[in-house]
């Protein structure tokens, strides 16, 4: 069992590494981590919500397939048929 010193003393050290570094993402993640070792202490059942860096933003490309009707189907001299399973 985890006793309420060894919490208290991994958030010390997650305060030290927030203090510490020049790195947002560490920082945050050490911020985190205080925030979950709290929750955890204070036998909070529901899950906090992660955090979501802001900087990402994902963007959809909308691709319309391009298809000619004049084009005429391509004609070997050693192919069997039209179909793909002519062989």
């Amino acid at each position: 069992m985890i006793t309420a010193a060894q919490l208290l003393g991994e958030m010390e050290q997650q305060v030290r590494l927030a203090k510490q570094t020049q790195n947002e993402a560490t920082r945050r993640e050490a911020i985190y981590a205080v925030r979950t070792l709290c929750n955890l202490m204070l036998g909070d059942d529901r899950p906090s919500a992660p955090a979501i860096p802001q900087a990402i933003q994902m963007s959809t490309v909308h691709a319309t397939p391009i298809t000619s009707l004049s084009e005429q189907p391509l004609r070997e001299e050693d192919a069997n048929g039209e179909s793909l399973f002519d062989f």
